[in-house]
């Protein structure tokens, strides 16, 4: 029996070392990425094997595991609620709100979210998902967000749409395949124009995620000198998908929001702290990110998430 045990963490310690360390090449294949989504999960599990084998007294292949899995936390670091930014506002300066949000095609509690988004009353809101189940609902938002830029899907899960209280210009809008990215341009107070983005391509490998990403970058790279970008990346923090899209850009990922989505079956306590953080928020030039939080659970298999925002 004893052996068994100690066979096993043996499994678990190479297993959670392989993803670790072959997650380290994701920029070679689009599978090395996607294994690397569970980099910190996988370091978690590690050092937990790290002190099994401590107490065998196996110090040296503890101590190289232990390294293994304090690597793969440092890289993943972003992710996590630890590394959150909060900045001061800048006084006489507007701040703005933006409600992000897959709502979940098959969402049961469409009344309720709606009647949140409007307790909340941001100027902005960006979301995916936005299925044709939702157009009911989504319509009771148009008296005071009446702007709105929509790129729909074409299928049974919808598409993103961008509602606002501001005015949008749409000379420049992009409409990404399926959905996947829409961006438009809103003019604030004041006259400043920011173009606002939203995400959602499809999962990492095997499915098509990187390669709508790669359909992004010519867009991306002709992306105006300020902007704000969130969405439903299907892909981690730190993963390469999220940094490509955000090189092609100039844009910046905002670190430290957590955790957002895990299947739905966690509470929303324990989806910050070991769900994955494929919910991102970047930002490029005067766009300044005061702080995003994620929100309580709506009936989504996501969080949402509040973003406040200066043109600095």
């Amino acid at each position: 029996m004893r052996n068994s045990i100690r066979k096993l963490f043996l499994l678990a310690c190479l297993g959670a070392s392989f993803i670790i360390i072959i997650g380290f090449l994701n920029r070679l294949h689009p599978a090395f990425d996607t294994l690397a989504h569970f980099r910190l999960h996988a370091s978690a599990g590690l050092i937990l094997v790290c002190l099994f084998l401590f107490f065998q007294e196996r110090i040296k292949l503890g101590l190289l595991a232990l390294i293994i899995a304090l690597a793969g936390f440092s890289y993943s670091y972003s992710g996590t609620g630890f590394a959150a930014l909060h900045r001061d506002s800048i006084p006489d300066r507007p701040t703005y709100k933006m409600f992000h949000f897959n709502l979940l095609w098959l969402n049961t509690r469409k009344q309720h979210t709606i009647d949140r988004i409007s307790q909340l009353d941001p100027d902005l809101i960006s979301i995916s998902e936005a299925s044709e189940t939702w157009e009911p609902f989504l319509s009771q938002l148009s008296a005071r967000w009446p702007n709105m830029a929509h790129c729909p899907e074409g299928h049974i899960r919808g598409g993103v749409k961008i509602l606002s209280k501001w005015q949008l210009d749409p000379s420049n809008d992009y409409c990404g395949d399926f959905g996947s990215f829409q961006k438009t341009d809103v003019i604030l107070k004041g006259g400043d124009r920011v173009t606002l983005g939203v995400v959602h391509p499809r999962w990492p490998w095997p499915a098509s995620g990187p390669r709508q990403v790669d359909s992004f970058l010519p867009v991306l790279s002709r992306l105006g000198p300020d902007a704000l970008i969130a969405g439903d990346f299907n892909a981690t923090t730190w993963s390469w998908g999220v940094q490509r899209f955000a090189d092609a850009g100039g844009l910046s990922i905002h670190p430290g929001i957590g955790g957002t989505w895990m299947f739905g079956i966690l509470p929303a306590g324990l989806v910050r702290i070991i769900g994955l953080p494929i919910d991102n928020v970047m930002s490029k030039g005067s766009v300044r990110i005061l702080s995003v939080q994620s929100l309580e659970e709506m009936g989504s298999d996501h969080l949402p998430l509040m973003i406040e925002f200066q043109i600095q």
